[in-house]
């Protein structure tokens, strides 16, 4: 995009010169490169390998920058956003799910290897044949912008097939782990450039924990880590460049600084068509040059050049959309939902604050942004004259859209509003103990907004997201002390969810309430939400096994009872179970209510988490998918 959009930024203005530590930082970073790709065969066996190269990578960047001429203080900011980033690498997503990332990657891969935008064999592949019923609608900006990486990786592959491997159909782990590496690139990028970027309203430090913030108490932290293979890491590198190339113009309104501003915002809208609304921002700079420089003819020779450069870049999306749709402009979620799509109506106060989905009641650091932009507007009114009608438009849109309750299609004005939250933070930045505290607590309700919300639109309200918080601190304690003190984690466990301590009393864990019990340390599997079933508070065991996790604070021989009334069917039903995935025993279930217990060996108990397996089968014939199996109200240990 040009040397301006980065120029600020200390790693990429210093001289270039070749040096052993400029040498062994690309190498290492390549190392990360080829375990994250491992990684997707492999497993979890690589974690410790990609840590210390995240570490090492971290450690000759701090080097390599003091080698450069930065002292300790200015290159501090940047290898603390390196080292804040090495859990992302490490564990975040590398498998295409079968929703966005698959109509995404459908593009790049029947592009690279059938040359068409036929397809139907491409979802085959892919493992999701249904989604070819309908017309792919996603944007082409992100496979695009993969594809460099992607391409390379193809062509490794290929040259592999000399050495005896069969021809790659572009689902192999390697693919789809490139992907998910692209855009984690990109997004790291963008956030390295927007703390640059903010550094010209706030001071290093105060831009860093705002970049921090910008970053996990947005969509952008679930699209980098959960699912990167959509589009919004990549819309967020694209939207930082725009506000690169605003300020850039903004600083000298030439024509190059114009077609430079016209095709960051090209490429913002390749990702995310709606982000073609960023073309205001600007546009509104050169309207302002317009009323106040007497030469108007430059200033309509820019506009024109940054109209043409950002038609130039948004080419291939009309491309596409003729090739696929007919025209080269148009609205394509109407094809799948007609003029259903858009709402006369917009919900404009629910896309911000409703439990469902709003902007601010999903991300309350987002408030805090439109808060500080009301402080930013006595200090740099300019600004926010040029961003609030994009703001606007946004808003009004996605308020106008049946399923507004989508908040991640926020994510390409993140970096617009965070100049905003920089205003906020930076008093806040003096004192870095509480920064670092607040930045944690949108890290938290973050995670648990998502734990809660399990699609979208599920509601998420504030009371529970709170408590969701308090339970995933009470975990992660929980799983830091069980291997070094695991008798003071199961008192600590004890003490928060007000339950008993198994082994040293008898513990009934009644399953009709709403308690934490069920929640930690390890959230139950396969239980539904509390309900009835004869009059009686139960949950449902969804298909036919449920897990339980349970501290447990001495080895002992324990009796289980279970509280257990089997769904209605035509045949007998069996309860079996299994403790630490060893079967202590298996009982026919009688109609309605009724009590089942177990004896557990002392062999088997373990002091720490233990878990519990609960299964629900007819006694013969083969395991079958059922929608539930049976009711469990209580579920007791004692010792024996």
């Amino acid at each position: 995009m040009g040397s301006d959009l980065v120029r600020e930024v200390p790693l990429l203005k210093l001289p270039v010169a070749r040096s052993g530590r400029a040498a062994a930082l690309a190498a290492v970073f390549v190392v990360i490169a080829v375990l994250d790709v491992v990684r997707a065969y492999v497993g979890t066996a690589l974690r410790p390998w990609q840590w210390a190269a995240g570490l090492l990578f971290a450690a000759l960047l701090w080097s390599w920058l003091g080698e450069r001429g930065l002292d300790r203080r200015q290159r501090a900011p940047w290898v603390a956003l390196a080292l804040c980033l090495i859990p992302t690498y490490v564990d975040h997503a590398r498998v295409l799910d079968r929703g966005d990332s698959t109509h995404y990657y459908s593009y790049l891969r029947s592009l690279l290897f059938d040359g068409d935008l036929q397809l139907a064999n491409d979802y085959e592949l892919l493992g999701w044949p249904e989604a070819s019923a309908l017309p792919n609608v996603l944007p082409v900006g992100a496979p695009l912008m993969w594809s460099p990486l992607i391409v390379f990786v193809h062509l490794l592959r290929q040259a592999a097939r000399v050495f005896g491997l069969g021809a790659p159909n572009g689902t192999e782990p390697v693919y789809q782990a490139m992907v998910a590496f692209a855009t984690l690139l990109y997004g790291t990028a963008a956030l390295f450039l927007l703390m640059d970027t903010l550094r010209r309203w706030v001071g290093p430090w105060a831009a860093f924990w705002t970049t921090i913030i910008a970053w996990v108490g947005s969509p952008l932290r679930f699209y980098l880590s959960v699912l990167p293979g959509t589009a919004h890491g990549v819309e967020f590198f694209a939207a930082v460049l725009v506000l690169r190339a605003y300020l850039a113009l903004r600083d000298q309104p030439d024509r190059r600084h114009a077609i430079l501003a016209g095709a960051a915002c090209g490429l913002v809208f390749l990702t995310r068509s709606q982000d073609g609304l960023l073309l205001l921002v600007p546009a509104i700079e050169l309207a302002r040059q317009l009323a106040r420089v007497a030469d108007r003819r430059r200033v309509i020779l820019a506009g024109a050049a940054m109209a043409i450069a950002f038609v130039a870049v948004a080419l291939p999306q009309m491309a596409v959309w003729q090739a696929m749709f007919g025209a080269p402009v148009l609205i394509p979620h109407k094809a799948i939902h007609g003029d259903q799509f858009l709402h006369a109506s917009p919900e404009l106060l629910g896309t911000l604050v409703s439990e469902r989905g709003g902007l601010f009641a999903s991300y309350p650091a987002m408030l805090l942004a439109a808060v500080g932009l009301i402080a930013l507007a006595i200090r740099d009114p300019r600004y926010v004259v040029a961003i609030a009608p994009v703001l606007l438009g946004t808003w009004y849109l996605n308020a106008s859209v049946f399923d507004w309750y989508h908040v991640r299609r926020f994510t390409g004005v993140v970096p617009l509003l965070a100049p905003g939250l920089a205003v906020v933070v930076a008093p806040l930045a003096r004192v870095g103990v509480a920064v670092a505290l607040i930045a944690v607590a949108f890290l938290r309700y973050d995670v648990a907004v998502d734990t809660l919300r399990s699609v979208p639109g599920d509601p998420a309200p504030v009371r529970h997201v709170v408590r969701e918080m308090g339970d995933g601190l009470a975990a992660d304690t929980y799983a830091f002390l069980e291997p070094i003190a695991p008798g003071i984690a199961i008192k600590m466990m004890a003490a928060y969810t007000r339950q008993g301590v198994i082994g040293r009393e008898t513990v009934r864990i009644d399953l009709g309430r709403a308690g934490s019990t069920l929640r930690l340390p390890v959230r139950a599997r396969s239980l539904s939400e509390p309900g009835t079933q004869g009059g009686v508070a139960c949950r449902w065991v969804r298909g036919d096994e449920a897990r339980l996790f349970l501290p447990v604070a001495a080895r002992a021989p324990l009796v289980v009872t279970i509280s257990a009334a089997p769904a209605e069917t035509a045949a007998p039903l069996v309860i079996e179970v299994s403790w630490m995935d060893t079967p202590i025993g298996s009982q026919p279930m009688t109609p309605g209510w009724s009590e089942y217990g177990f004896e557990v060996p002392e062999g088997l108990v373990r002091v720490g988490t233990n878990v519990v397996t609960m299964s629900f089968r007819r006694p013969d014939g083969p395991r079958r998918e059922v929608r539930r199996s049976a009711a469990v109200s209580s579920f007791t240990v004692a010792m024996r």
